[in-house]
């Protein structure tokens, strides 16, 4: 079974050891997840010396992998080409400004298209920076910079970073981290639209590659199609995120009940109670990893308070991880298995409410 090691400057990696593993080796998922696998007589804390070995190998593969995995789902081209110019002349600027203000002292700035994090510093303290840094406010923006200016002196996220990030934000580190990952306050919910369909369907092509790039079967047969797209909207159970008026996210809940939760495997659901049940949720490329997808269950949360209904129902495929881990984060819990109609199994899961 695999298992999450956190790493002091790599956060979470996936540890697969393995009888069929013949060597030590280390792999970065287009997501930036860091795999270990290594053989079943290998002790872990081998392994684990080889990780510190790499780990600066495994920061610079993140960077590549994350540049070469963007697509521009959300910019086209040129919108990107003119993020990057705007961002080569303003951020660089920025940490001189901020390093000379607070004492600190870097190496190299360099802008690069990354999306699974605004920026890192590497152990020769060199700050790297994602050119859509440049779309947040300007005192988030001051606020990455800081973050990876504090690295410099502190490569983790200790007490002592901490403490230091907040005195050189004025002690506002906790608020504008809140900011920072609750772009929640700037997202617009609402019921998708006919008009909404081709971007919706973007963002389908975006998740079935991301399935794809992880190894998960999952919606690759098609799955969903234009038309149950158009249906949960003509039902009125479509729902988009809107993010400064782009469509970066979309799902679909429904009060009516799900035919394929009436038989369940492998354990039974909590009760018989009325209850929701969502599907679909898809989050962009460029907003993935920032909150988006709690947003929605919280969402959900708010549209059962006002029905009066006091339980959710969600599946989602065994090897997506990730949402599984979010799912249980926000308070879900596995019930047992549910077969769909294509005949696929998909893990069931299940919120009570307190209302």
């Amino acid at each position: 079974m695999d298992k999450i090691y956190r790493h002091p400057r790599l956060g979470d990696v996936v540890l697969r050891q393995r009888w069929t593993t013949s060597r030590i080796s280390l792999s970065v998922k287009p997501s930036g997840e860091v795999r270990l696998s290594y053989p079943r007589l290998v002790a872990t804390t081998k392994a684990l010396r080889f990780l510190d070995e790499k780990a600066e190998w495994v920061l610079q593969m993140r960077e590549r992998v994350a540049e070469r995995a963007m697509q521009g789902a959300d910019y086209s081209a040129e919108q990107i080409e003119a993020l990057r110019k705007r961002a080569k002349a303003t951020l660089p600027a920025m940490v001189e400004r901020l390093a000379r203000r607070h004492g600190f002292s870097y190496g190299r700035v360099t802008i690069r298209a990354t999306r699974s994090k605004w920026g890192c510093c590497t152990s020769q303290n060199n700050i790297s920076l994602s050119l859509f840094l440049v779309t947040l406010p300007e005192h988030l923006q001051e606020f990455v910079v800081l973050h990876e200016l504090c690295h410099t002196v502190h490569h983790n996220h200790s007490a002592a970073f901490h403490e230091l990030l907040d005195r050189v934000t004025g002690g506002r580190e906790k608020e504008l981290n809140r900011q920072l990952k609750g772009i929640a306050k700037n997202l617009r919910f609402r019921r998708g639209e006919m008009g909404d369909v081709d971007a919706v369907m973007t963002l389908v092509a975006d998740a079935q590659n991301w399935f794809r790039s992880q190894g998960i079967d999952q919606w690759q047969d098609g799955y969903p199609t234009r038309s149950i797209i158009e249906n949960d909207i003509s039902r009125g159970c479509n729902y988009v995120v809107e993010y400064d008026g782009v469509v970066v996210a979309t799902f679909a809940v429904a009060f009516d009940g799900e035919p394929t939760y009436a038989t369940i495997e492998r354990g039974e659901w909590p009760n018989e109670n009325d209850y929701a049940v969502v599907h679909r949720i898809m989050v962009s490329d460029t907003m993935r990893r920032k909150g988006v997808a709690r947003e929605i269950l919280s969402f959900v949360e708010r549209l059962c308070e006002e029905r009066g209904v006091r339980d959710i129902r969600i599946d989602t495929h065994r090897d997506n991880r990730a949402m599984l881990a979010m799912l249980k984060k926000c308070g879900y819990s596995r019930c047992g298995r549910i077969t769909l109609q294509s005949g696929a199994k998909r893990e069931a899961l299940h919120k009570g409410l307190l209302f």
